[in-house]
């Protein structure tokens, strides 16, 4: 079998993977990426884009270039209860929106304008850790099979990976039973047009966040428990369409024709709690590290922030496995993370439970300061 040797082996070319590749190319390491898909590509996403997001953009000397791309700019959140319950609150930051098939593209092209190597499409399929390397085997898109030899791993590939069952990860058998979906609705199948604002709408124990990512195209991204349903999540959307008087206010009748074939892009069984960050010397990181949830809006960020912290600590440790870097890393992770995935948490929680939800959106209508608090919980309280 064929060998290849880089100083650090990435898994996964998203957001994660690329703006890891994008931080550690400036300190002189040599990187490959293995991406298992084609690019462009979509994903599952509620592809909202924060300030986190930017601040890390501008940093890496990129800002200007993904403005160019025409990102869609966002000023506001509301959310809207199936009683008809609004609250409303500006988001205080900038923030935007834009599709992933363009994001991640635009990012792991700068990773490659900055010499990382990219092997794409291909899958790491094992990894055996020794006292000073990794070996990791790969397979590419035809069927050829090769070992990357690297110092140092970085899981970067999302929510599930062959990998995870392979690793033993503690999470991979317990059933959660959330599922989330996301399909592209050109915004001519829509009443009621808001360019600017993010929108969620709750249904039973389903609630759907809404953003336009240009000026053709809203992402309408749902998370559904599953515990009791059985109908498919497209059928699910679409009964909720029908059945949901607010959805009824912004959704034309043709859009549910539009839905029925259009392509629909999910993940069932989403963990959001506790992972390891370190997995026998693999440090993970976006996803793979700790799934948030959705309607915080914070995927992205984490997935970028993850990367900006494991760059920070590398400045000061060496690659070699170093158990006072995993330490840091794990450390540092919680330091950074945690009260806004308790909070994101709790909040869903709260959404996903009618009776709970009712009291709760009433309690937030009553007193309409708790809404902009909460946003601020689910930020980087640093940047925000």
């Amino acid at each position: 079998m064929t060998e290849q040797t880089t100083d650090i082996l990435i898994i996964g070319g998203g957001p994660a993977g690329s703006t890891t590749a994008l931080y550690l190319s400036q300190l002189g390491f040599d990187i490959t990426i293995i991406e298992k898909k084609k690019f462009p590509r979509e994903t599952l996403c509620g592809e909202f884009l924060s300030k986190e997001v930017t601040d890390i953009l501008k940093e890496l000397n990129i800002f200007n270039e993904f403005l160019s791309l025409k990102p869609n700019k966002l000023n506001s959140f509301r959310a809207v209860d199936e009683t008809g319950i609004e609250l409303k609150s500006d988001l205080n930051f900038d923030a935007y929106a834009m599709k992933r098939s363009v994001f991640d593209l635009f990012l792991l092209d700068k990773a490659k304008e900055r010499k990382v190597r990219v092997i794409q499409p291909a899958e790491v399929i094992t990894i055996t850790r020794t006292n000073s390397e990794f070996i990791s085997e790969i397979i590419d898109d035809s069927s050829n099979k090769f070992n990357v030899i690297s110092k140092l791993v970085i899981a970067a590939y999302g929510k599930q990976n062959i990998l995870d069952k392979k690793l033993e990860r503690d999470f991979i058998n317990k059933k959660s039973y959330l599922n989330g979906v996301k399909i592209h609705l050109p915004i001519e199948f829509l009443k009621d047009s808001f360019n600017d604002e993010i929108r969620i709408y709750t249904d039973d124990e389903l609630y759907c966040g809404m953003n336009q990512v240009n000026d053709k195209e809203m992402t309408v991204c749902f998370l559904e428990n599953r515990k009791k349903s059985k109908i498919p999540s497209r059928e699910r959307l679409i009964d909720v369409i029908k059945s949901n008087k607010n959805f009824q206010k912004i959704f034309k009748t043709n859009a549910l024709d539009y839905i029925k074939s259009t392509n629909i892009y999910g993940t069932g069984n989403i963990f959001f709690g506790k992972r390891e960050v370190i997995e026998n010397g693999i440090i993970m990181i976006g996803d793979a590290a700790r799934v948030i949830s959705p309607l915080a809006g914070d995927g992205i960020g984490m997935a970028m922030e993850s990367a900006k912290l494991l760059y920070s600590l590398l400045i000061k440790h060496n690659i070699n496995q170093s158990e006072q870097l995993f330490s840091d890393y794990k450390k540092q992770y919680e330091k950074l993370f945690s009260k806004r995935l308790k909070t994101a948490k709790i909040i869903q929680s709260i959404i996903l439970n009618r009776s709970i939800r009712n009291i709760g959106i009433r309690f937030a209508n009553k007193y309409p300061a708790l809404l902009p608090y909460l946003i601020k919980l689910t930020r980087n309280l640093k940047t925000a």
